[in-house]
């Protein structure tokens, strides 16, 4: 970590009720955690989060990672190859404090990408391939599987596809600029799997790359995390490898210089994995977290609405879960609505 960098809390906005000034000290640990919740058109959410990201890049351009959406990828590219790094290694030896989260980080990773492959093909997860096993002492369970893969038959109907995704482990895009940090661009598809694959892998590479670095270094990873793929409804499977993706996430913030950054049109899964602060804006109707709803204005301060009646519809409230409480907010928003 460089020690000359002095890192500075950030202006969230202003208390509406005492116009204090209100910060997120972002590179304390008691603070590594916060969403940010609102509706993509009707709320100032995607504004105020590009203006967190730049403050903390501009105090440190090697802080920021993102998983994001976008039509425009900007940045320089490069291919990483932290997964495959990460499965070279042996488990580790019963001496290693945190060796069964490790272990079992592994095998999800592994499990899960396949299982979501063999979902999307519409086989069952014994008809994608044979079962595996791996050399736990001298390697990771990735290596199982690329083995089984370069074993099947040739006429395996699905041989070529499965060595196509795993050469999309070998090299995962990131793209760099001193705008957005490093960032990795989610695969559009119509197709929910797909989509939940690409998220997988950015997961997945980023949790190798922190394992990779040489030195400690403070970092935020902002995920703007598509709405599909946290519908229940829609997918058990997703939803499950996506909620494990984050449970992951999150024990990284609490052993490493991670904090954690959600942009969302739902509030979920911030309550489930404990996440300290939380904004929220106006979301729509269908939102898990509306603010308009008649059980959860019950909860929320009057003059949130009564801003919002005078045209100010920026306003959103501020939750500090750890110290239960909540504030009006008038964000510091650039660009904004």
């Amino acid at each position: 970590m460089n020690e000359n960098l002095t890192y500075k809390p950030i202006i969230l906005g202003e208390d509406v009720e005492t116009a204090a000034e209100v910060f997120w000290p972002w590179h304390e640990e008691e603070h590594s955690t916060i969403i940010v919740v609102g509706s993509a058109t009707k709320s100032p959410r995607l504004s105020f989060v590009e203006r967190l990201i730049s403050e903390i890049q501009t105090q440190d351009r090697e802080a920021v990672y993102r998983i994001t959406t976008s039509d425009k990828v900007l940045g320089v590219r490069f291919d990483s190859d932290a997964i495959l790094w990460s499965e070279k290694m042996p488990d580790p030896s019963e001496l290693y404090e945190d060796r069964d989260v490790f272990i079992n980080n592994r095998r999800f990773f592994s499990s899960a990408y396949f299982n979501l492959i063999a979902f999307s093909k519409g086989v069952t997860r014994s008809d994608l391939m044979p079962p595996t096993s791996y050399k736990w002492h001298m390697e990771g369970p990735l290596n199982g599987y690329i083995r089984t893969i370069e074993n099947l038959e040739e006429s395996h109907a699905l041989k070529n596809e499965l060595k196509h995704e795993l050469e999309k482990l070998c090299r995962v895009p990131w793209f760099k600029s001193k705008e957005n940090g490093t960032v990795y661009y989610l695969e559009e598809s119509e197709d929910l799997t797909i989509r939940a694959l690409s998220f997988l892998r950015a997961v997945w590479s980023f949790w190798a790359m922190v394992g990779k670095l040489d030195e400690p270094q403070q970092m935020v990873l902002a995920v703007d995390i598509p709405r599909e793929l946290l519908e229940v409804t829609l997918n058990p499977l997703v939803t499950e490898i996506v909620s494990v993706s984050f449970n992951i996430l999150r024990y990284l913030s609490y052993e490493t210089t991670l904090g954690l950054l959600l942009s969302s049109e739902m509030m979920y899964p911030a309550p489930e994995k404990q996440f300290r602060n939380k904004i929220v804006f106006n979301t729509d109707l269908d939102s898990d977290f509306n603010l308009n709803s008649d059980d959860i204005k019950l909860a929320i301060n009057p003059l949130l609405y009564e801003k919002w009646d005078k045209g100010e519809p920026n306003t959103g409230v501020y939750f500090d879960d750890f110290i239960g409480s909540q504030v009006i907010l008038n964000p510091n928003i650039k660009n904004c609505l």
